[in-house]
């Protein structure tokens, strides 16, 4: 029997862009070709970053989303302005606006998506915030908390959650030698994520952050599986970005092949 995902339109998840307008573009452009209208955005985003070009990176983006038809949303990471996340009003279908066609996801959120519920908790420690400025390059409401936890989980259960943090448990190893102190700290928000997937059990978790392209699945002990898809940063051309098809979990995942530059 054929699965009915194969008869329906994809949409897009990616990672971590990072402000990059020219890799942004190629990635929509490239969504675009496949057929998608709505875009996941795990974080690091680079939203409303502040300086001499602030806006510029989300307005002409914005016009290539209006004139393919297509909606991106996103959910924070660390490197994006939390000032501005939070100050955006959530409207009727849980999602803020930051500009007409680039919507935000709000940390424990949710929305639906091609029938799918799709639950937020984004953010993550920024672990050279040593050598960060405040309001600047840095914010210090980055990390989600026990109550952002105790929204999306008191709502009921997710399709799909979103992170920019990978859970506890997923074997991701970094590049850099890091003070013990300081993965102490990031881990608060990893094992956070882990508590809140162990309890919702969503079918999906797409996350980022560490640049790097995992998938791995988590087994709970009622038996259901989520499966953790890390997504890889720009110039990743296989993958910072999957297509997904809506249906019954599991769903089809397949990497996007970003062309242009």
């Amino acid at each position: 029997m054929a699965n009915s995902q194969d008869e329906s339109r994809p949409f897009a998840v990616a990672g971590d862009w990072h402000g990059d307008l020219g890799w942004a573009i190629a990635a929509v452009r490239s969504a675009a070709r496949e057929g998608v209208s709505t875009i996941l955005h795990v974080g690091d985003f680079g939203l409303d970053w502040p300086g001499a070009k602030r806006g510029r990176y989300e307005a002409r983006l914005n016009k290539y989303l209006l004139e393919l038809g297509m909606t991106l949303i996103v959910s924070g990471g660390n490197h994006d302005n939390w000032e501005t996340l939070e100050s955006l009003p959530v409207e009727f279908d849980g999602l803020a606006t930051f500009r007409s066609n680039i919507r935000v996801l709000p940390r424990g959120g949710r929305t639906q998506i091609e029938g799918l519920v799709v639950g937020a908790l984004g953010g993550a420690f920024s672990v050279d915030y040593e050598h960060r400025t405040q309001g600047k390059d840095w914010w210090n409401n980055e990390e989600p908390t026990k109550e952002d936890a105790r929204r999306i989980t008191t709502c009921g259960p997710v399709d799909v959650l979103i992170t920019h943090e990978v859970p506890a448990g997923i074997p991701m190893k970094g590049d850099l030698e890091l003070p013990p102190e300081v993965i102490a700290r990031a881990n608060l928000t990893r094992v956070l994520l882990r508590d809140v997937v162990d309890f919702l059990a969503p079918a999906h978790v797409f996350c980022g952050h560490w640049h790097q392209r995992r998938i791995h699945e988590l087994e709970h002990p009622d038996g259901r599986i989520s499966r953790i898809d890390v997504l890889n940063r720009e110039y990743s051309r296989e993958g910072n970005a999957v297509l997904a098809w809506a249906g019954e979990p599991p769903l089809r995942i397949e990497p996007l092949f970003v062309r242009g530059d």
